[in-house]
């Protein structure tokens, strides 16, 4: 499999049509995976980017989770949307490879790349390289579901009710989460910056 970091993003498809490529991969349609492929590659593979996946594990991660689309695609419901369902493949693999690599510094996300919502006040801040780095620091250090639904808010199009579905808890409670990761970092930065803190 290509590495999808030499592809192009995926185009925009109908949710009604692709609700089908699973069921119709599953009927022998050679080419329904190869759509369900280009449409959600950009998605995990930016998970995985700002999962803090190391660059050398990434495209092996990437396969995996593809073949473990393959593998469970008799599982889908077309009644159900399919983005969650893949989220959360993708987020339970990641899990996966967190557990057997302990040591390896695994980040919740690319400062560089949050949303605005998400991004510290100050873009001299922002572009300072060792504040990038202090603040991936200070994400990897929140607890593990605030760190979750933090990633999982920064991509593209995934909605609170998604979250929400991929992580099996209420909306609101995912509202909490998010909030409380949000505030917390936006309080460690503004001290920061102040000066009464430095590590």
């Amino acid at each position: 499999m290509t590495t999808a970091e030499a592809i192009d993003p995926a185009p925009e498809v109908l949710d009604l049509e692709e609700r089908n490529w699973l069921p119709r991969h599953c009927r022998g349609d050679a080419r329904a995976f190869g759509k369900l492929l280009n449409a959600y590659r950009t998605l995990v593979f930016t998970f995985l980017q700002r999962y803090g996946v190391t660059r050398d594990q990434r495209d092996d991660l990437f396969q995996e989770v593809f073949l473990k689309i393959h593998l469970a695609a008799s599982s889908y419901r077309p009644s159900k949307p399919l983005r969650p369902w893949i989220v959360t493949i993708v987020l339970n693999t990641v899990r996966n490879a967190r557990r057997k690599q302990g040591r390896e510094r695994w980040l919740a996300a690319r400062a560089a790349q949050m949303r605005p919502d998400c991004a510290p006040p100050s873009d001299r801040v922002v572009n300072d390289r060792d504040t990038v780095e202090w603040l991936e620091g200070r994400i990897g250090e929140l607890p593990a579901v605030q760190r979750e639904v933090l990633v999982l808010s920064t991509l593209k199009g995934l909605r609170l009710q998604d979250i929400a579905a991929v992580m099996q808890m209420p909306e609101n409670t995912i509202k909490t989460h998010l909030r409380r990761a949000r505030v917390k970092l936006a309080g460690q930065l503004a001290l920061r910056v102040s000066g009464e803190v430095t590590q």
